[in-house]
Order: structure tokens, then C-alpha cells, then sequence
């Protein structure tokens, strides 16, 4: 019994400092506290997918066919199916791999970004929102959005995990009026309101104790199909909502977030008498913008007294 126990603590002292007998001792990098970002699990998804694809291509390459069973005489494999069709442990497996050596290169010092073409739709846009801590989880709240050239833009209000490489709109974060498009957009887009002018004001209101948005250009209240002033209702609240906004390629727009409400062109017509605040009214710092495809970047808004320029160039 005493010479098992020996034998037993001996391979346990081998494996936990894996020191071999000829001096080498593997010595990996420590991953233990590295987690992927949001971004970078979506790439270790995409890598395992095409590492299948590339097995799969050199097997039936070599005359290997689809079969229920492995059947290694016969050259069939039950893995010859697209990548959405394989089982979870499969494709566990290959997103555990693929997912270390991701760990690995960040490990390394590499930085990984992905592509300014990944969405058609979304390609040189930039977004800009509050930061979350000006978040708002009550009240009737009001900003203003001028349209400096009637291309594509995008404003409205999100939640705070809005992401900065998804469209805007697209998504069940946020909850946009397109004026290019003259469309409402919540996990897609629908036709609503008019298109913006250049030199329109777009106002954006939100109700948080009643759970509605509406939008208005040069003071009017745009309504649906069906007549309702109402582009969005009965959402969740969750974190809170901050003001948010996109501009494409070489289009140029102006915030005015209300911290100067002499300022606000049409709040007195639209808001004002509905028991709306400007969003900034009662901020006596500066209001920090997050503004990036991709990437968190904070600046405070110093000219103009609460209002801040955008403008996108190549």
C-alpha cells in the first residue's frame, strides 16, 4: 500500500511541475485570467466554421462520401455536413481549439479588429451616444437632431448594450429614425414619418414612465401608417436609455443634447408644453460622447455650449 501511495504522489508531482526526466519543462503562456470579447467570440465562431470547411473539402477530395456511421474501409464520415448541421459537441470542440489559439495571439501582444467591410450596410458609419452613465431610467426626456446634408444618418435612443459594429437599428438595442430612408428601425427597419431635408431638425422624445418615443422634424410629430404619433411603445426599460446617433461617409449633423436649452430650436413647441426635459438640462460637467465603428473612445463636448459637430471624412 505504501509503495502505491509512493507510486500515485510521484506521477501527481510529475504532472503538477511537468518536468520531464530529460530536464524539459513545457512551459506555456498563462491564460487563465484572458477572456474573449464579444468581437472575438464571433471570430472563434467563424474560424471553426471554416476549419470544418477545409477538413470537409480535403475529405471528400479524397473520395470521402456523407455516412451515417464512420466507416473508415468505405471512406464515409457522419461530419461531411455543413457546419450549422454538425452536433454541439462537435462544433464545441472546434470553437475550444480555435478559441485558444485566439487567446494565444492576444497573449502575444497581437490585437485583432475585424474588417470596415464586414456589413455593406454599416461600412465607414460611426456612432455616436452618451456615455452610459448619463443613462436615463425615468422621466420625459428631449434632444435635437439638425440635418447638415440629407444623407445617411440615423438617430434615436438606445439601451446600453447597444454594440458599435452592428447597424444601428438592427438590433433589439436601440430604436432609430432613419430620415434617409424615412423608416422606424427596431430589429429592422419600416416605413414611417418623412424623409429629412438638409437643414431639418429632427426632435427625439422619450416617455420612460409611460414607455414611448416619438419623433418630430422642424416641431412636427411624425406619425405610422396607421396615424399613431408613437414610433415605439411598451419597451423595456432594463439599464436605462441614452441618446444615439450614426453618420455616414462625408454627411454632417448637429447634437444638441439641451445643456443650453435657448439653444433647442423646437422644444418649446413639442416638448416643452408636454412636460419633456431637455436630456442635458441638469448636467453641469460637460457630456461625454462614445463615438467609434468599434472601438470605446470618450471626449468631451466643449464648443458651443452643449452642442457637438459631426462630421465624417474618408
Amino acid at each position: 500500500m505504501a509503495q502505491l501511495f509512493f507510486g500515485l504522489f510521484s506521477i501527481f508531482l510529475f504532472h503538477s511541475s511537468y518536468l520531464m526526466s530529460s530536464g524539459y519543462k513545457p512551459a506555456p503562456l498563462d491564460l487563465s485570467g484572458m477572456k474573449l470579447s464579444p468581437m472575438q467570440e464571433a471570430l472563434v465562431d467563424h474560424l471553426a466554421e471554416n476549419a470544418h470547411n477545409i477538413w470537409a473539402r480535403d475529405r471528400i477530395r479524397q473520395g470521402w462520401t456523407y455516412g451515417i456511421q464512420q466507416d473508415l474501409k468505405n471512406h464515409k464520415n457522419p461530419r461531411l455536413v455543413p457546419y450549422s448541421l454538425l452536433d454541439e459537441r462537435t462544433k464545441k470542440s472546434n470553437r475550444d481549439s480555435l478559441r485558444e489559439a485566439v487567446r494565444t495571439m492576444l497573449g502575444y501582444g497581437y490585437h485583432i479588429e475585424t474588417p470596415d467591410t464586414d456589413h455593406a450596410e454599416n461600412k465607414q458609419v460611426r456612432l455616436f451616444r452618451t456615455e452610459k452613465s448619463y443613462a436615463v431610467t425615468s422621466g420625459k426626456w428631449y434632444f435635437e437632431f439638425e440635418v447638415l446634408t440629407a444623407g445617411e444618418m440615423k438617430v434615436g435612443w438606445a439601451q446600453l448594450g447597444v454594440r458599435p459594429d452592428v447597424p444601428l437599428g438592427s438590433d433589439d438595442q436601440a430604436y432609430i429614425f432613419d430620415g434617409h430612408k424615412a423608416q422606424r428601425c427596431h430589429q429592422g427597419g419600416e416605413q414611417f414619418g418623412r424623409p429629412w431635408l438638409r437643414g431639418d431638425v429632427v426632435g427625439c422624445l422619450i416617455d420612460l414612465n409611460d414607455c414611448y418615443m416619438m419623433f418630430t422634424i422642424n416641431g412636427e410629430i411624425l406619425l405610422d401608417d396607421s396615424g399613431s404619433e408613437f414610433a415605439f411603445h411598451d419597451f423595456a426599460i432594463r439599464e436605462g436609455f441614452v441618446p444615439i446617433c450614426s453618420v455616414g461617409l462625408g454627411h454632417v449633423a448637429r447634437l444638441n443634447l439641451g445643456k443650453d436649452v435657448t439653444k433647442l430650436k423646437f422644444f418649446p413647441i413639442c416638448g416643452l408644453q408636454e412636460g419633456f426635459e431637455p436630456f442635458a438640462v441638469y448636467m453641469n460637467r460637460d457630456v461625454t460622447l462614445w463615438f467609434s465603428k468599434r472601438l470605446a473612445q470618450f471626449t468631451p463636448i466643449t464648443p458651443n455650449k452643449g452642442q457637438f459637430e459631426m462630421v465624417l471624412h474618408q
